[in-house]
């Protein structure tokens, strides 16, 4: 794959597809602030930039992408670069529509993809559009790669903390990673599985929290008292991946994440965060420590992790 840096973009115009599906649209979006560099680098070039990017709400409401145009604003030169109109208004982004794709394509001169949260999906943007013109890896997306491929071969003890919903993909996810790591320590939704009797999936690599906080049958969150055990685990590892928060967000549960990022902090060891639940859980304003890695990918980064490529960067090449 060829990175920006090598792309001859003076005077072109450069369509950038990005992933900023945020909603709503908080006052802090990493996955938006993240691609600001090769945005402005792009505008240094002289190149024309056309913006690319989905948004779709839990619900399914697709709205407009002009509801992005205030963050943009605080950031950005928008009288410069134009945001194209939300690609799910469009039946052939899903589809992988090829003639679709070459609509976009006639747009510009040269492709970018900067929407490494999306690259695991064969969308027509992500996988067609690349085949169709030029194509580089904004500085993100390389960024990403290199940092999520230590975690092929992680240095052991080696320790995997995997939270969030969407048990139809987070469950097969933890038996494909399970043997490249030495603990797994489960919160979010899967803890009802394990706790409640429903999964049969047995390893002494998994450690379930000592305590839970639940309501009816439905685990809540991580109790204080399991991050004693947790705390040693994870002091005593040399490599961390966590992916997905330990409690129901949405309902305010945040006390067991936010005392895991607390632990994770002090901590001198590699460690990659992802899922973006989990990065609205992050601290605003304040920097972590070096050694953290934030991806901004949250189905993409397990994704990789497990496969070692994902679509959108099968396309690139």
């Amino acid at each position: 794959m060829r990175s920006l840096k090598n792309a001859d973009v003076m005077d072109k115009t450069v369509l950038v597809r990005v992933d900023f599906n945020v909603f709503p649209v908080r006052s802090h979006e990493l996955r938006i602030e993240k691609t600001i560099p090769t945005i402005k680098y792009l505008l240094r070039k002289k190149a024309k930039v056309i913006l690319l990017t989905h948004l779709e709400e839990n619900d399914g409401k697709i709205p407009s992408s002009k509801i992005l145009l205030p963050y943009l604003k605080k950031s950005l030169p928008m009288d410069k670069i134009e945001l194209f109109e939300n690609l799910r208004k469009f039946s052939g982004e899903k589809k992988n529509n090829i003639n679709f794709a070459k609509k976009l394509a006639a747009m510009g001169d040269i492709y970018v993809n900067e929407a490494f949260p999306a690259s695991h999906r064969e969308h027509a943007s992500i996988v067609l559009l690349p085949k169709l013109l030029p194509s580089f890896m904004g500085f993100r997306f390389e960024e990403e790669i290199k940092n999520l491929s230590r975690g092929f071969n992680p240095k052991h003890p080696a320790t995997l903390i995997l939270g969030g919903g969407k048990v139809e993909t987070k469950l097969p996810i933890l038996k494909k990673l399970l043997p490249k790591f030495d603990h797994a320590l489960i919160g979010g939704v899967l803890l009802n599985l394990f706790i409640f009797g429903r999964e049969s999936l047995f390893s002494k690599k998994l450690v379930l929290p000592d305590q839970v906080i639940a309501s009816g049958k439905k685990v809540i969150d991580v109790g204080p008292e399991s991050f004693s055990a947790w705390g040693k685990i994870i002091r005593n590892s040399k490599f961390i991946v966590w992916n997905g928060p330990l409690g129901y967000l949405e309902k305010g549960h945040v006390a067991g994440t936010k005392k895991l990022i607390s632990i994770l902090s002090k901590t001198k060891i590699p460690i990659i965060i992802g899922g973006g639940d989990t990065l609205a859980c992050l601290p605003l304003g304040k920097k972590l420590p070096k050694n953290i890695f934030v991806s901004t990918g949250g189905g993409a980064m397990l994704e990789y992790l497990v496969k070692k490529t994902l679509p959108g960067i099968v396309a690139l090449k």
